[in-house]
């Protein structure tokens, strides 16, 4: 949408704003009154913005780093857990740009991150951001509370045909890939590209996790119990999923801070999901971490030992015959491929 229309939606929007300091509370509130940006709320303490945040649309916060109650870190990742039913975007107005503190605020789940001072266009840019986001997804929003609709008037099978569609369309495939994204960011230090498809990927899991409630209610309006179960799975299988973007992230931002030169975070990564018993994490990390290093003995052995884990025996064989390849003198690969052939009852 062009930024004249976009900008249009400025007098509607519901802003809010958190701060416990007086001076960058009047520096922000006057930058979005030059925008013609009414704001909605202003709260010192982050616990009463998110009693608001709970019962209030709020298109967007934009958010100081002192509030007088909590750390900006808590406040984030209190929003990101406690605002279930929609996603609130918080932009951070920071006058701390260290590196770390900066990975902090992303690791928590900001929705952009400006640094005092700062000028107005800088404001008008990621209200911008924010509206192109929302716009992003707002058909298939309309389309699912269509759907819900029909549920509601008892028209099941327009409904599923309609939410079928949707889901089909996004896939989950999608949020990965946007996460993938958000992470390969990091790695460049490109942290607001990071922010952006971090952000993306959350969106359209939770257009699934809506998809996926709606067809349940369908289905069982219809009766139809076993079709019912599989997508109120299939919604906590989102759900789960969102969580482990979270713990993905953290866990990747915490890499980067001890080791930024790290020759490849994802297998340091995998290593720790594998540990902590999260086999299929520890997976998806090393996948990633092949793209960087395709060559690399070690990571191939890794990602065969959280097959073997996952009682994935023959993929684990394909994996540890690609580091016997690469490194023939990798005597703890040839173990294990003895060990593995003999659980398969192939020696």
């Amino acid at each position: 949408m062009p930024k004249k229309e976009l900008m249009k939606k400025f007098p509607s929007l519901k802003v809010v704003i958190t701060t416990s300091n007086e001076r960058h509370y009047k520096e922000d509130i006057e930058g979005l009154k030059r925008l013609k940006i009414n704001i909605a709320n202003r709260f010192s303490a982050g616990m009463a913005a998110l009693d608001y945040l709970k019962f209030n649309l709020t298109h967007m916060v934009f958010s100081d780093i002192e509030l007088s109650d909590m750390s900006i870190l808590t406040f984030l990742r209190k929003v990101r857990r406690e605002i279930k039913n929609y996603l609130v975007p918080v932009i951070v107005i920071s006058s701390n740009s260290e590196e770390g503190f900066v990975l902090d605020v992303i690791a928590a789940g900001c929705a952009g991150f400006i640094i005092r001072p700062y000028e107005v266009t800088t404001l008008l840019d990621y209200i911008l951001y924010v509206l192109e986001q929302r716009r992003f997804l707002e058909i298939e929003e309309e389309l699912i509370n269509d759907a819900n609709r029909k549920i509601a008037a008892g028209n099941f099978e327009e409904a599923i045909e309609e939410l079928s569609e949707i889901a089909e369309e996004r896939g989950e495939d999608e949020a990965d890939s946007y996460f993938e994204m958000g992470t390969e960011y990091l790695l460049k230090k490109k942290y607001n590209l990071a922010i952006m498809a971090f952000n993306k990927a959350l969106k359209i899991n939770n257009v699934l996790v809506k998809c996926y409630t709606g067809l349940a209610e369908a289905y069982k309006g219809k009766g139809d119990l076993e079709k019912y179960k599989y997508y109120l799975q299939k919604a906590a299988d989102e759900y789960a999923r969102r969580d482990n973007f979270d713990e993905v992230k953290e866990l990747f931002i915490k890499i980067l801070k001890t080791d930024p030169n790290a020759p490849n975070p994802y297998n340091t990564l995998g290593i720790r999901f594998r540990k902590m018993g999260k086999y299929n994490l520890a997976i998806d990390a090393y996948k990633q971490a092949l793209k960087l290093n395709p060559r690399d003995e070690n990571i191939h052995y890794n990602m065969a030992k959280a097959l073997y884990f996952s009682n994935r025996y023959r993929t684990a064989l394909k994996f540890l015959r690609n580091a016997l390849r690469i490194n023939p003198d990798f005597s703890e690969a040839r173990m294990m491929e003895e060990v593995i052939l003999k659980e398969l009852g192939e020696v």
